[in-house]
């Protein structure tokens, strides 16, 4: 990805603008007075995040966020480049040798998927051969403009049919074709076509891109599905089946709706549902999330009426809440009728399938009660109630209270006149006076209330170095990992003990330096911090200056940051921290840079494990793919890696200062 095209995707021009012009909500765009001529009559300048543009009815001047701040600043266009790429915390700077080369295999690799889709095609269509493959489809109802369309097809059930026509037809490296997944190889008998037998759904991202594939069998054979590997263009986490062909609907009609499978998609396009994607096979992410924000605020989860569709449909639901920010879950708001959305501006609705139908079945044979079950979709809060009290037998005590406990902390979410107006539906529901309703919700908030501030107190006691510091705790005003930065732009003699620290014992644990990184940059989460880092040590990490001098007299380095990180570098600069002459500070370094790690490593065995669940419903009932033994692999080694860096060790700080007392002796 170029910088400009990260630049645009990072940017929200929303954000950008609103900085500067107080932006209204109309609809699905914003409007305010134009920054580019006096105007303060009506309002004529429109921002619009679908598409990351502005127009101003006025003026008319338009454009993305590069012409904003080009004409905004007065810059031309390379200085805009800098300007949004230090926001976006984008380093500019040549390509290297290696990324020319990953930016060209890159492009080989859509070449080959591209190529194979077309390959599978007309095996679908033309070759005698591939007539299992056109059975299947005219059985599921797919006409020949939605075959042509998504580009279905079939692999034949050959051992290297697709891999003969690549390699000697077309010429391709078979490492490549290794690479972009539609090759495997096996340890003896060398490589193979990876789909085999299967009707083919070429996988596209949002710009219309072949990067992946995912193959269907037939008869008995597992797995039932397959879909390609990870590789350099395909990360099933962000790509959604369809959005290359809904994207313009989902603007027109302003709602996304999700359903499970390919054939689900394939058939409500076909039928003039057109708003309508599937994730591949995985529970919703907050990668395919995002996907929808920059199209629509009105979601629809339409999966499976079964209990594994309901366990998908609140897996969907803590995907949507966790899109906005994943350190600070959104506030639920419930709005007229029911419905629910959070403060990421995300309205939600559930499409109540009935029993033993899934949207292809309803679809196909009655379109209109499809229209009829949109028209009526349940209001989030409605299916909570509906999925915690389902097969409780709300007149036994113990059933209303497992109900209770299950109820109890969504309702505590909601503010004082949305709780009322489910608790007296709950009254009903589950025989329980309303006031004795809102006690118990009261109850629970002041419960969580109490265990956070257990939480903060240890976690503020934790942090503390020593009792007879002078020192704030690290954790009392500050989180450990801005702690951590102030303390090492204050001494950056200590950034190689950090490095040193973070790289000992990697060498035991093959693949986790390239995980986890070796150095503090790698460590950093926060999106400030990181620009932060990179800037200051373009700058050659100079010496923080103090609070004051930042406020009278900043040095050049920090002229040149962005507003919002000069201020983070304000506080970080006022966090009351070790002198010089302490030992103690290098010992917070080295307790900083270990609390860090392991939370970095618990976000990687939740990553990788979640993975691994996937990986493995891809291949139930056959042998395990090279990439889940890969991801086995990886998560064992972290599980080792983190029980070695959580054994206490003797610090080096005491020999330091040993040392500085025997030099003084």
């Amino acid at each position: 990805m170029s910088p400009i095209d990260e630049i645009k995707e990072r940017i929200d021009i929303v954000e950008l603008i609103s900085q500067q012009v107080e932006l209204r909500r109309t609809g699905r765009s914003y409007m305010g007075f134009c920054p580019f001529h006096p105007n303060s009559r009506t309002p004529a300048f429109v921002v619009y995040p679908d598409t990351q543009s502005f127009y101003c009815f006025g003026c008319h001047a338009s454009g993305t966020v590069f012409d904003y701040v080009m004409r905004q600043q007065g810059l031309d266009f390379p200085e805009a480049l800098r300007v949004l790429a230090e926001q976006a915390g984008i380093v500019l700077r040549p390509p290297t040798e290696d990324e020319e080369q990953q930016d060209q295999q890159r492009t080989r690799l859509l070449e080959i998927n591209s190529l194979t889709a077309r390959y599978f095609n007309y095996i679908a269509l033309q070759h005698p051969r591939g007539q299992p493959g056109r059975a299947y489809l005219a059985q599921r109802g797919l006409n020949s403009d939605t075959i042509e369309a998504f580009q279905l097809g079939y692999s034949l059930n050959e051992t290297a049919h697709l891999l003969t026509y690549l390699t000697t037809k077309k010429g391709y490296d078979p490492a490549d074709l290794l690479a972009a997944g539609v090759i495997g190889q096996h340890e003896t008998r060398g490589m193979y076509d990876r789909f085999r037998g299967r009707v083919m759904f070429p996988i596209r991202n949002a710009k219309g891109q072949v990067v992946g594939f995912g193959g269907r069998a037939l008869g008995d054979a597992q797995p039932k599905y397959l879909n390609t590997p990870q590789t350099l263009v395909f990360d099933k986490s962000h790509i959604l089946y369809g959005l290359d062909r809904a994207r313009d609907a989902i603007r027109q009609q302003d709602a996304c709706i999700i359903v499970e499978g390919y054939v689900d998609v394939l058939t409500a396009h076909q039928h003039g549902f057109r708003n309508v994607v599937a994730p591949l096979g995985t529970a919703l992410t907050s990668g395919h999330v995002a996907l929808i924000r920059k199209l629509s605020h009105n979601v629809y989860l339409a999966l499976d009426a079964d209990a594994a569709g309901q366990r998908a449909t609140l897996r969907g639901l803590a995907a949507l809440q966790r899109s906005k920010d994943a350190d600070e879950p959104a506030q639920t708001v419930v709005a007229e009728g029911g419905l629910v959305h959070w403060s990421n501006d995300l309205n939600l609705r559930i499409i109540q399938m009935p029993a033993g139908s899934d949207p292809d079945d309803l679809i196909r044979s009655n379109p209109e009660q499809w229209q009829a079950l949109l028209e009526h979709a349940l209001p989030v809060m409605d299916f909570y109630i509906q999925y915690h009290t389902a097969g409780l037998n709300l007149r036994e005590a113990q059933d209303r209270r497992t109900a209770l406990e299950r109820l109890l902390p969504l309702l505590a979410d909601l503010d004082s006149m949305q709780q009322r107006v489910y608790v007296a539906s709950l009254e009903d529901v589950l025989g329980m006076r309303a006031e004795l309703l809102l006690d118990l919700i009261q109850e629970h908030c002041r419960t969580q209330r109490k265990a956070r501030q257990r939480r903060a107190r240890r976690a503020a006691s934790a942090a503390d170095p020593d009792p007879r510091s002078p020192a704030t705790p690290a954790g009392e005003h500050a989180p450990r990992e801005d702690y951590l930065v102030a303390l090492l732009l204050r001494y950056p003699e200590a950034i190689a003990q950090a490095n040193a620290w973070l790289r000992r014992d990697l060498a035991e644990f093959a693949g986790l330096a390239e995980l986890l990184g070796d150095d503090v940059e790698h460590l950093l989460s926060t999106t400030a911090n990181r620009m932060l880092w990179q800037h200051w040590q373009q700058a050659g990490c100079p010496t923080l200056p103090s609070e004051a001098e930042l406020s009278s007299a900043p040095p050049l380095w920090v002229q040149s940051l962005a507003p919002s990180l000069h201020d983070h570098l304000r506080y970080l600069a006022g966090l009351t921290i070790p002198g010089s002459r302490e030992y103690l500070f290098r010992q917070e370094i080295e307790k900083g840079v270990i609390e860090i790690r392991k939370a970095q490593v618990r976000r990687w065995q939740e990553r990788l494990g979640m993975q691994a669940h996937d990986q493995h419903a891809d291949t139930a009932d056959s042998a395990p793919a090279p990439d889940l033994t890969q991801t086995l692999t990886l998560l064992n080694h972290l599980l080792h890696y983190s029980a070695r860096i959580s054994t206490p060790q003797r610090t080096s700080t005491f020999f330091d200062l040993r040392d500085t007392l025997e030099r003084g002796s």
